[in-house]
């Protein structure tokens, strides 16, 4: 979408292809023989991490070569899209570090969720929701930059997603009045933050991971914090009973072959049996439980099971850091510091709850 102002970098937004899709049991958004029409409860904003973008969230396609797909983020979305809502990922201005600036990102997320290039691609008065825009960032990058349908409005409920900078956002796009709700993933708000979410409470869900103790610890002082002005104030369906604080969910989980084939795509049994075994002779997995026990994100992993190829496993799985499902997946696995799918559902049931949203929806295939 073009920017604001003549000087910034123009906004890349990344949304499904309805024309194309179909929710599957795996991880990935395939290319089906028959269409998925997309409920209509409203939008889900993704928030991406430091050095990602909203590429990362969709696998390459056609009208999209430049996506990656990472095995978590397409979860997310697989997640989204099963609940009933259209999910929208965006990237930050900060085409460096890739990392979000709340007083320069704000205003541009602002910008584009109500510019007619994205809303005349995202009718929700339509029979079928109307078609979902490609990559809209306009630079040329394989998207379809045009206008899709004949107009269309904002919804009432906009919710956001969005792990470690990203989740930082989310919050404060809840203060800004932009998202109804938030999911925190793996980081704690400051001070400030937490000050403006008093002011105006609105239902947040924090997610850490029990194995990273700081930003566990941390996060529970925001939400003690949080609670705290609940109970000053009454607490009466308010401020004390709409945070909620899940630190159990996001641990850590086995690495076993069905993982690997549920989570990265076009895994089989026998390449996720091999890797798995060559992890356990060398001594990362635990034979027993199952569990990483040595840290992926910092261990020589690549090497021992491609020490030939250093880019692809079996040339197939990418191997290069920030832009392989097949790391992504293993990391999840570790749980220390990363995106964490199983918070979504129960996350949107509870935003759900709180709205009163109808449950009367129901998916149509054509």
């Amino acid at each position: 979408i073009p920017p604001p102002h003549l000087n910034q970098t123009k906004i890349q937004i990344i949304l499904p292809d309805y024309d194309h899709a179909t929710l599957t049991t795996s991880s990935t958004i395939s290319q089906p023989k028959t269409s998925y029409k997309p409920k209509n409860k409203g939008w889900i904003l993704l928030l991406h991490a430091c050095t990602h973008s909203a590429l990362k969230f969709f696998s390459p396609s056609p009208n999209c070569p430049d996506c990656v797909g990472l095995s978590e983020e397409l979860r997310i979305v697989r997640l989204v899209m099963e609940m009933g809502y259209i999910p929208i990922a965006i990237s930050c201005a900060d085409e460096t570090r890739r990392c979000w600036a709340p007083p320069r990102d704000i205003p541009r997320i602002e910008y584009a969720l109500n510019h007619p290039m994205l809303l005349s691609g995202l009718s929700f008065h339509g029979d079928d929701g109307g078609d979902a825009g490609r990559d809209f960032d306009g630079d040329g990058g394989g998207g379809k930059n045009e206008k899709r349908g004949g107009g269309g409005e904002r919804p009432e409920r906009i919710f956001s997603i969005g792990a470690s900078s990203g989740g930082a956002l989310a919050a404060e796009l809840v203060t800004k009045q932009i998202s109804q709700a938030a999911i925190v993933m793996v980081m704690s708000l400051s001070d400030p933050v937490v000050k403006q979410m008093r002011k105006s409470p609105k239902p947040t869900y924090f997610a850490p991971m029990p194995r990273d103790k700081g930003t566990l610890q941390r996060v529970q002082r925001n939400v003690e914090a949080l609670r705290r002005h609940g109970d000053e104030n009454g607490g009466k369906g308010t401020a004390k009973s709409c945070y909620i604080l899940d630190n159990e969910s996001c641990d850590s989980l086995p690495l076993t072959p069905n993982y690997l084939v549920q989570r990265v795509p076009q895994m089989t049994r026998e390449a996720a049996m091999t890797l798995t075994t060559k992890l356990k002779e060398v001594g990362h997995i635990d034979p027993g439980s199952n569990m990483l026990i040595v840290d992926p994100t910092k261990s020589n992993w690549r090497n021992i099971i491609s020490p030939s190829n250093s880019t692809h496993w079996l040339d197939q799985f990418a191997l290069k850091p920030g832009y392989s499902p097949l790391a992504k997946a293993l990391h999840r696995a570790w749980a220390f510091h990363e995106y964490c799918s199983e918070v979504v559902v129960p996350a949107l049931h509870f935003f759900e709850d709180w709205y009163n949203i109808s449950k009367n929806y129901s998916n149509t295939y054509d």
